[in-house]
């Protein structure tokens, strides 16, 4: 994924050697390249020489000597005390490393951060990817997905909404533990709490093994479990008008619930993934029925941006007659397919065929954004 600018202006020489250094050790520096300045001269040139930069965070008396800053640059006044920004958005210098990186996303995400001119933002594309019938690959789909898209420029987070959410062992570093994420944003949102893009920044991680961010699993399963439609429209919506990411890919759970119908309804692509053998397509069909019954409105919205894929997960290629299409199939004809791949045990060794595939399907819903998705 490509990574954002942000360029610091302060005086101290050793505070800047120190904030650099917790820079490249955090999963911030995977999502942030960050370039110091300590004169006033020193920003005033930067900025003059025509480099991409998505934030400038500068002490007041610096601004001050660098003049006019190059007009559309997100700016922010790096500061000792509360009041002394200038009419600039403020963030104190002297604060723990973690909290610090954290309100630079938040500025970042549209918190705060004054635009000279214009701006962009919006809400993020959001990729259902369903499995009804289970075994079909979906989480690997999904964080093959997010990943690849983090490859191509954008900026992409891997959304788990299971029950039974098991992702960890494919994002984290063996003997990694797990910390606070899912329920911890739920509760942001419960609580009314005033700055969502924080909690956010603060919760999400960034899996070195996929190459992904991701919101981490909840300590139980009750948590999904005890999910409400309306809890997860909150969530969904406000993770994608964080201004943090241009992508989420949500990993959907088996059961399509209420919560589950809320995220459909919501959803700008729905990725229906299923194993194509008699008893997948019929378990698949007969899940897409239950749910029309009970949430019509969220199935017709689903179907309407449905990509369904063929996922070979067993080598035994099927015959054609086997293949014969229902004429009364609710689900529109397959549109893609996931090659059969013996060493996946982990996302992290598919193969260069699935690796492949998975590019072209992503490549197909890059009509997502307009919600025209096509067989």
């Amino acid at each position: 994924m490509a990574r954002l600018e942000l360029v610091v202006a302060a005086a101290e020489s050793e505070y800047m050697r120190r904030l650099a250094a917790g820079v490249r050790e955090s999963p911030f520096g995977s999502r942030w390249r960050m370039t110091a300045c300590t004169t006033g001269d020193s920003l005033r040139h930067y900025l003059k020489g025509g480099y991409a930069v998505h934030l400038v965070l500068a002490q007041p008396s610096l601004l001050e000597q660098a003049g006019e800053l190059p007009a559309g640059i997100p700016a922010a006044a790096f500061v000792r005390r509360r009041g002394e920004g200038g009419g600039l958005p403020e963030l104190l210098q002297y604060q723990p490393v973690p909290e610090l990186l954290a309100a630079i996303e938040a500025l970042h995400a549209g918190r705060g951060a004054v635009r000279l001119q214009g701006g962009g933002g919006g809400r993020a594309s959001v990729i259902a990817v369903c499995d009804p019938a289970g075994g079909a690959g979906k989480t690997t789909c999904s964080l093959w997905l997010a990943r690849l898209a983090g490859e191509r420029g954008h900026r992409a987070l891997y959304l788990n909404l299971e029950r039974f959410d098991a992702s960890g062992l494919q994002l984290r570093e063996p003997g990694e533990p797990a910390e606070e994420g899912i329920e911890a944003l739920l509760y942001a949102l419960k609580a009314d709490k005033p700055d969502f893009p924080a909690q956010l920044a603060g919760v999400r991680r960034y899996s070195r093994r996929m190459g992904t961010d991701y919101v981490g699993e909840a300590p139980s399963p009750e948590e999904r479990q005890s999910m409400t439609g309306d809890d997860a429209a909150r969530l969904l919506e406000a993770v994608a008008g964080s201004g943090m990411y241009e992508l989420i890919v949500a990993d959907m759970d088996s059961l399509l619930d209420e919560a589950a119908a809320a995220v459909l309804e919501r959803s700008d692509a729905v990725v229906w993934l299923s194993e194509p053998s008699p008893a997948a397509r019929r378990k698949s069909r007969l899940a897409f029925e239950a749910a029309a019954a009970r949430h019509p409105a969220a199935a017709a919205a689903a179907r309407s941006r449905m990509l369904r894929v063929r996922s070979r997960v067993r080598p035994r290629a099927l015959t054609e007659e086997e293949e014969v299409r229902d004429d009364d199939d609710p689900l529109p004809p397959y549109a893609a397919e996931l090659p059969y791949d013996p060493g996946i045990g982990f996302a992290e060794s598919a193969s260069p065929a699935y690796i492949r595939a998975a590019g072209e399907l992503l490549e197909r819903l890059g009509c997502a954004a307009q919600r025209s998705v096509r067989p």
